[in-house]
């Protein structure tokens, strides 16, 4: 179960990212004073899959070690949003990211094997 739910939590964390980088510059707050609350469809529907991934990420960590489940999704994590950012939004990643990928893609699979 454990792991349907890290599955989960990676891609409502990386689905909250992509929408909310695609949505753009769309939120703004309105108060009493006058700044205005407003979010986009596409915004509002990042943060909705970033909050829920949140709340999975709140039963992991106390259902799981940290010493393995940080590691090990945040590897993931931010190789997913890697290519997200070079496949959709085409960022360009030089020798040293490359270097830095290579070492996440290792890492997570050092820590995976570790534990077994």
């Amino acid at each position: 179960m454990k792991i349907v739910l890290t599955v989960i939590y990676i891609c409502l964390t990386t689905l909250g990212i992509f929408l909310m980088k695609l949505g753009g510059n769309s939120l703004s707050l309105t108060f009493h004073n006058g700044v205005t609350f407003k979010i986009g469809f596409i915004t509002f529907f990042g943060f909705l899959s970033y909050l829920c991934s949140f709340l999975l990420w709140q039963r992991l960590v106390i259902t799981s070690d940290l010493s393995y489940i940080v590691p090990i999704t945040t590897g993931i994590v931010q190789l997913v949003v890697l290519l997200i950012g070079i496949l959709f939004f085409k960022e360009q990643i030089n020798l040293v990211g490359i270097i830095g990928v290579i070492f996440v893609i290792l890492g997570v699979i050092l820590m995976t094997i570790g534990k077994k």
